[in-house]
């Protein structure tokens, strides 16, 4: 359970509009109404207005949200307040976050699924509108880069997809992931106050060398046409890299971990969602090889580290100087020469 800001005694109205047409859920509009309001109580009256019911329909719909986890407090004279959320994701309350910070995304709010990029795929398949985001409180198939396993504890992480239908070339998607992990860390550092977040190319958020998040972007390529695009990424919110499985718990960690407290995962996946869906629009647009140097420079966890890379067969070792305008790794071995690498798995060594 998270809570939000301590309540306000005075009660406040809200400057909400709604439009006659609007197929926006009755409960959704209501914290979204609350959220608003926060850290006011918005009176129960006003509440009726705005959504056009009783005020025993009021309290009637207050009373699934609290059945779903939400704390709403009630307050004689004052009304109502949102007080806290469960650190599983709820539908209502991220279309009521995604309504407050300006972002037009329908979302999907599974309990328990295989893996969001799987299930983002197959919303795709059946013609879904795009661009829309999956959301899932656990998976039990979570992909990683290189085939391997996302782990997924059942509460309080972010395991999350957004889908795209571009129908463009793909060279003008080609640094999206290191785009949106950019964008992605820069709101970390922001909501942590940790300004060592950080990414280990090409796709792992990281501090101290452990690991925070990772992406996975998949295509569907068509004739050099990237014909759909899921961008995945799973974010230790508020679980403990202790309770990890051994194998993984010594090289992670969480936003929990960084900054003493639990964050709202409804709050930040909205705000992720907007960088990704930003990002993605950025790099439609055309983003310059100097803006993304001077980005890169200010988020890179691996420049002037030794590293070696396996592709394929081959396994090439150096020190790492940043990133080309592809978004490719530049390696400088003994001998002076930088070599390019576009993908591999790549491991940190001791000088």
């Amino acid at each position: 359970m998270t809570k939000y800001p301590p309540g306000k005694r005075k009660a406040t109205d809200v400057p909400i509009t709604t439009r006659n047409n609007s197929k926006e859920n009755p409960s959704s509009l209501l914290l979204r109404i609350l959220l608003k309001g926060s850290p006011y109580y918005v009176s129960g009256s006003i509440i009726a207005e705005k959504l056009k019911m009783s005020r025993v329909g009021v309290w009637a719909r207050i009373a699934k949200l609290r059945k779903a986890g939400l704390t709403i407090e009630a307050s004689q004279n004052r009304g109502y307040r949102i007080a806290a959320e469960p650190d599983i994701f709820n539908q209502h309350l991220m279309e009521a976050w995604l309504h407050e910070i300006k972002i037009k995304c329908k979302v999907f709010v599974s309990q328990r699924i295989d893996s969001t990029n799987s299930e983002a795929e197959r919303h795709l398949t059946n013609q879904a509108k795009a661009p829309f985001a999956v959301v899932s409180n656990e998976q039990h198939a979570g992909r990683g880069r290189l085939g391997r396993t996302w782990y997924s504890p059942k509460t309080g992480n972010i395991n999350l997809t957004i889908a795209f239908r571009p129908k463009i070339r793909v060279i003008k998607l080609k640094i999206f992931t290191l785009w949106q992990g950019i964008a992605i860390v820069e709101l970390l550092r922001k909501k942590t106050g940790n300004n060592s977040i950080s990414i280990k190319w090409p796709n792992d958020i990281v501090l101290n060398g452990k690991k925070i998040a990772g992406m996975l972007t998949e295509a569907s390529i068509d004739s050099e046409h990237v014909r759909s695009m899921v961008s995945g990424i799973g974010v230790n919110v508020n679980s403990l890299a202790t309770k990890f499985p051994k194998t993984i718990n010594k090289h992670s960690t969480s936003l929990h971990e960084v900054t003493g407290h639990t964050l709202r995962i409804h709050e930040l996946t909205a705000e992720i969602i907007k960088c990704i869906i930003f990002s993605y629009k950025e790099c439609i647009k055309g983003i310059s090889d100097e803006k993304l140097h001077e980005k890169w420079t200010t988020v890179d966890a691996l420049h002037g580290k030794k590293i070696s890379i396996k592709t394929g067969k081959d396994n090439i070792s150096g020190k790492a100087v940043g990133i080309d305008e592809n978004g490719a790794i530049k390696v400088k071995s003994r001998n002076g020469k930088t070599v390019h690498i576009n993908s591999g798995e790549l491991t940190v060594e001791k000088w």
